[in-house]
């Protein structure tokens, strides 16, 4: 049965959730607004989800190597169109505005982060992403719910997790790294940020809630948010940064804020997903994802929340090493990720990623397994426990500073 277009989608969620919710008919209290002590107490999570696959040979190109230009020939970055952090590699222009974050050591690079096994179809490698299993593997909680219903510390009285984007294209249980925790965890999916910071109000804006987090969506509300001085994009993304800076200043903020970023069309083909004309979509989503991300930095220390800070990024798999026919680039395997805050111990980690001549589809291996990421949230940021959150034991990253 072929999937419903993002235009359907939007068009038809959009009706139907006005107002509403999908999961939730529990009536219970909003959350408590935090004290400014209690706020500079708390550890953020900001997950950023490049929906569809980034492709990490141009985020990160290795511009030294001849078989990446071989195999790139369109598509390939030279030494000139990129920023060098080394002598072999450089990111790409787009991302500038993160350079201030690798100046001060407050931006760590992923390279070959990635599951080890993927199918490379969207559907169940995120499902896999999501839920932190393997491809024979169908776990029903995702890989959040399980490592919040495991640090009981984290949790509020209703409200766990607000989300901005899409998250999931599930019907049944739409939350993504949230799904199975109807009853234990409370997520606000909100789909339209700039409804969400027009309003302030979850009522006014299309959204999906859980169980336990129903009441309190229908009556959350940030009034008199602060004036900030920080300018934001006007995107989408934006927005939802934005909206996240305003909800720590008001100690409104849960330990987790969930963004998808996306082509403001809904279209993932038109920013991440970059099967064809990649040079016309890749550097401006790159762009947006450096812009947003350098001006929630400069929010977050407007408020004094910088150090309490920790955002990644992350998706279901990278691109191929070769280009196609059609100007761009199909699924991969590994990829190329950030991480950056206040405490994060800056710098490459990991290696980088071998460019192997294979078929249009599909490409190395990871060398950093995500869950290692997860497992480093978990544990060295939060303070809490992974054991049994994944089916195995997987070392942290040395992402932090002590």
């Amino acid at each position: 049965m072929s999937q419903p277009t993002a235009h359907q989608l939007k068009s038809g969620r959009r009706a139907f959730l006005k107002g509403t919710s999908v999961l939730a008919l529990a009536a219970l209290p909003g959350i408590a607004s935090l004290s400014r002590a209690q706020s500079a107490q708390q550890k953020l999570v900001v997950m950023v989800y490049l929906k569809g696959g980034n492709d990490g040979y141009n985020t990160l190109a290795p511009v030294t190597n001849s078989r990446y230009r071989r195999l790139r020939p369109n598509l390939a970055q030279s030494r000139e169109q990129v920023l060098m952090l080394n002598e072999t590699h450089g990111l790409h222009r787009s991302l500038d505005a993160l350079l201030p974050l690798w100046q001060d050591n407050q931006l760590a690079i992923l390279q070959g982060i990635g599951q080890q096994d993927v199918t490379n179809q969207h559907y169940r490698d995120a499902e896999t992403l999501f839920t932190a299993s393997r491809p024979d593997e169908f776990l029903v909680e995702g890989w959040m719910t399980r490592a919040l219903n495991q640090n009981l510390q984290l949790k509020r009285s209703t409200i766990d997790v607000v989300a901005f984007g899409d998250l999931d294209i599930r019907e049944a249980d739409p939350m993504g790294p949230f799904r199975g925790g109807n009853a234990a965890v409370g997520v606000v999916n909100m789909l339209y940020p700039k409804e969400w910071q027009a309003r302030h109000r979850v009522s006014d804006t299309a959204y999906l809630t859980t169980t336990k987090a129903g009441s309190a969506a229908k009556t959350f509300t940030l009034d008199s948010p602060s004036t900030l001085k920080t300018t934001f994009p006007g995107d989408s993304f934006g927005a939802a940064l934005q909206s996240t800076v305003e909800l720590a200043a008001a100690g409104k903020v849960p330990p987790v804020v969930h963004i998808t970023l996306n082509a403001e069309d809904g279209d993932q083909h038109n920013a991440f997903d970059t099967h064809w004309t990649q040079l016309k979509f890749h550097g401006p989503v790159l762009e947006r994802l450096a812009k947003g991300l350098a001006a929630f930095r400069r929010g977050m220390q407007e408020i004094g929340w910088w150090d309490n800070t920790l955002v990644f990024t992350y998706d279901e798999f990278g691109r191929s090493p070769k280009e196609n026919a059609e100007g761009g680039t199909h699924h991969g395997w590994s990829s190329v990720h950030f991480a950056m805050g206040g405490r994060v111990n800056g710098g490459l980690i990991g290696e980088a990623m071998p460019v192997v001549n294979v078929f249009q589809i599909d490409g190395p291996p990871p060398v950093i397994d995500y869950r290692a990421l997860y497992t480093t949230v978990i544990e060295h940021w939060w303070g809490g426990s992974a054991n049994g959150v994944f089916a195995k034991r997987f070392k942290p990253l040395p992402l932090l500073r002590a």
